[in-house]
């Protein structure tokens, strides 16, 4: 289940774990926000969804109509994809019956209360971090170590190598530099923009994509005019065909501030491109710097635009990263791969063979 309302990487991850675990022979069926992209990408490929909406972790109408959607005695697992319904899906597990709750845990952020510990340690069956950074943050805050199980994102590589080769930018003269990641201040959009700047003349030609949409749009504009930069700067806003946009960059990049894991960085490796990004969170993780791409410190333009540099004046490092980072996705991040410990995961929390049906 999924509360949120947008399709970010988080959604984008479920949706791919449901459709999965759906083809494997399991039922499967979301509860999210009625037209959320999720919701309508779920119901497109035939999941059964149901609508349910959360404003508050302490609601008492929300358990109630969770419990009404599991039914009694019908739901195996309750998996959340978002923190706000554990306790009502608590409770609403002890209405319905259902015996094991699993939650996904995709940021880096320190747990800031005592209420959250308790949440993780005793609500739960199980969290599933999507990088060990994720997982070192919960136990240094008082989650216990066998409650937490590391499952990073896969990617289907069968589906990215079958999409067809369109062009959907606009001609430009040289390399393009993309960035996709939901416009968010933790992202590190301004980060780029002020790398941009310093590489202005040295590169002439190259062009910096924005796909991707949110509430500081505006400001990100008026900074890139204000860098002498918006001739080199697209803002696309969310684009549903993002990965036929990322066929034609030449270089991915994200000077997040705080990541967990980055579905877009493993989408960027898979293509393949080689990755500029900030050395936080779970991206070391999948960066391995100086091979599939280079890190840098987070919210430092000057060491950006120094990593940046290097990769567009070399045709040759591009080609080695593009080919490093497509074999360490198929070796470790591949979707077959989460699908199987997932699958291995819910098993062995229910101690049955075949699970009914996986919520």
């Amino acid at each position: 289940m999924d509360t949120d309302s947008f399709w970010r990487g988080g959604q984008e991850q479920l949706f791919s774990l449901m459709a999965g675990i759906r083809q494997r022979g399991y039922g499967v069926e979301l509860a999210a926000p009625a037209r959320s992209p999720l919701a309508i990408r779920a119901q497109e490929v035939g999941i059964t969804t149901h609508g349910f909406t959360q404003r508050s972790e302490l609601s008492l109408a929300a358990a109630w109509s969770l419990a009404r959607i599991m039914g009694s005695g019908r739901v195996d697992v309750l998996h959340y994809n978002t923190p706000r319904p554990v306790l009502a899906g608590r409770l609403a597990a002890w209405i319905s019956g259902v015996p094991i709750l699993v939650a996904s845990r995709r940021v880096n952020f320190p747990l800031r209360s005592r209420f959250s510990r308790i949440k993780y340690n005793r609500l739960l069956d199980r969290v599933v971090t999507v990088s060990g950074s994720i997982q070192r943050t919960l136990v240094q805050d008082g989650v216990r170590p066998e409650r937490v199980s590391v499952i990073y994102e896969g990617v289907d590589l069968r589906s990215i190598d079958g999409h067809p080769s369109t062009s959907v930018l606009p001609v430009r003269p040289g390399l393009v530099v993309g960035v996709v990641a939901h416009l968010s201040p933790e992202k590190g959009h301004v980060t780029v923009l002020k790398a941009a700047a310093r590489l202005r003349e040295r590169f002439p030609d190259v062009t910096y994509v924005f796909v991707g949409g949110g509430e500081r749009r505006q400001m990100l504009e008026e900074r890139a005019r204000a860098l002498d930069v918006a001739d080199r700067v697209l803002f696309t806003g969310f684009r549903k065909d993002s990965d036929a946009m990322m066929r034609e960059f030449d270089i991915f990049c994200l000077a997040s501030l705080s990541e967990g894991l980055s579905s877009a960085i493993l989408a960027a490796m898979a293509r393949p491109l080689p990755v500029v990004a900030t050395r936080v969170g779970g991206i070391p993780e999948l960066v391995v710097d100086g091979s599939t791409g280079l890190l840098v410190p987070a919210g430092r333009p000057d060491k950006l635009a120094e990593a940046l540099a290097k990769v567009l004046s070399s045709s040759s490092l591009r080609r080695r990263m593009r080919e490093a980072g497509r074999r360490r996705v198929a070796e470790y991040f591949t979707l077959d791969r989460k699908l199987d410990e997932t699958e291995r995961l819910y098993l062995e929390l229910a101690k049955l063979r075949r699970p009914k049906r996986l919520s």
